[in-house]
């Protein structure tokens, strides 16, 4: 079958920090500064060196893998954006999402014997409805996108979101 040609730019820091911030955000859910910022805390060997000795700097392998993660779209789409062969793209995803998974592992692992047991999780859920909560199962609130609503007529302090000073709506809550 007919393949697109390889092409596009390599990912450096340089060329990361060339990109308007929203290209950044809007390629890899993640500003420039960040992504650099990412790779050192996420403590990325650099280079990268995949079981088939392709290279990648921490950088160029992290957003390479917050690309393929971004969009289910072929890996051939990669191939044309970041001058990368399609193999090499597919390994260094595969091989970084295993090295995260073994590098990290210790902090991905679901604690049920210390703050999130069942005991733990009941005593939250009870701390929020006494606290006011309208459900008694809830026992924690996720980060979630606020969605702005328009201006109430009744009850506009209960909607109105102080951190983005705007009325919102957000519903994203776990629960028991």
């Amino acid at each position: 079958r007919a393949r697109p040609e390889q092409g596009g730019f390599r990912i450096t820091i340089d060329w990361l920090f060339t990109l308007r911030p929203r290209d950044c955000l809007y390629r890899f859910r993640f500003y420039a500064a960040e992504i650099v910022d990412l790779a050192s805390a996420l403590d990325i060997p650099d280079p990268f060196v995949t079981d088939a000795r392709y290279r990648f700097s921490a950088v160029e392998a992290l957003c390479l893998l917050l690309a393929r993660y971004k969009s289910a779209g072929d890996l051939y789409d990669l191939t044309m954006l970041y001058d990368r062969s399609q193999s090499a793209i597919s390994q260094v995803v595969n091989e970084l999402t295993m090295w995260l998974d073994q590098r990290w592992e210790h902090l991905l692992d679901f604690d049920t014997d210390g703050v999130l047991s069942p005991d733990n999780l009941a005593m939250y859920a009870a701390a929020i409805y006494a606290a006011g909560a309208p459900l008694r199962y809830v026992w924690g609130f996720m980060d979630c996108t606020i969605r702005r609503i328009c201006h109430p007529f009744l009850h506009q302090g209960v909607v109105y979101n102080g951190y983005k000073h705007y009325h919102a709506m957000k519903f994203q809550a776990i629960k028991l």
